[in-house]
């Protein structure tokens, strides 16, 4: 996810100023085809809902044909892990915007994430999404003996299985929370949570506000980061919302 602050940093102005939806069970994320969109249209109107839908519906159906063959659902998620990368992500690219991803094939983990979490979502298959300071990754029957860690950056080797490997991998995710990079600010805060509600909207908004922020657009980083509030009042937002107040404050 590479949610780093370097020095230099700005934002401007989206393009939607929905409010996230309320919802019965508070706990599970949603990000279905309507999250999908809806998080889409901050960044273009070029794609309507109907015309998302279109791209995205020949891929569903021939995942649900492929659903009925497998014997076991675990099976089946390996197979769609791939189909996914092949069809679907084409090139990483740090701070991805959700519509190049769609577009061009252009993702980084927060894109990448969310467009597994839309297709384990239509597919009515449980899944997690576990943030860290630096990374996102995706777990597929989360908490039983089935769980798989999906690396939706790895495109050769994403589909994790092994039991003793997913927990390396979590403890490396984890530990991984004590770096800092060379130019990054260091807004002082340990994340690793399960995403949950419409939280992961929020995440994406984040992520192009840093963007922003580090293109020098600083009025469009604070735009960003307010609407992303509004689908998840993080600590990690709250407190890089109060940095790029301070920072303009700062430059007047």
């Amino acid at each position: 996810m590479r949610l780093r602050f370097f020095t230099i940093l700005i934002f401007a102005s989206v393009v939607a100023m929905a409010s996230p939806p309320s919802d019965g069970n508070p706990n599970k994320l949603h990000f279905g085809i309507e999250e999908f969109n809806k998080a889409l249209s901050y960044y273009t109107q070029e794609h309507s809902s109907v015309k998302t839908s279109e791209m995205l519906d020949k891929h569903f159906v021939n995942l649900k044909k492929r659903q009925l063959k497998y014997k076991t659902q675990k099976d089946f998620v390996e197979y769609a892990f791939y189909y996914i990368h092949n069809k679907l992500l084409k090139n990483y690219t740090e701070y991805a915007s959700l519509d190049q991803t769609l577009t061009e094939g252009a993702y980084d983990c927060v894109t990448a994430t969310a467009m597994y979490a839309l297709f384990l979502s239509e597919l009515e298959l449980p899944y997690a999404v576990v943030e860290t300071n630096y990374h996102l990754y995706l777990l597929a029957f989360p908490g039983t003996k089935n769980e798989v860690l999906l690396e939706t950056t790895d495109p050769v080797a994403g589909f994790i299985a092994n039991t003793n490997e997913i927990q390396t991998r979590k403890v490396l995710y984890a530990q991984g929370n004590e770096e800092l990079k060379a130019n990054q600010v260091d807004l002082d805060w340990d994340v690793e949570t399960s995403l949950k509600d419409t939280e992961l909207i929020g995440l994406l908004l984040f992520n192009q506000s840093v963007k922003q922020y580090n293109l020098g657009n600083k009025a469009k980083a604070v735009e960003l980061a307010n609407e992303a509030t509004n689908y998840y009042s993080s600590t990690r937002i709250s407190t890089y919302l109060n940095f790029l107040n301070s920072d303009q404050l700062a430059s007047n």
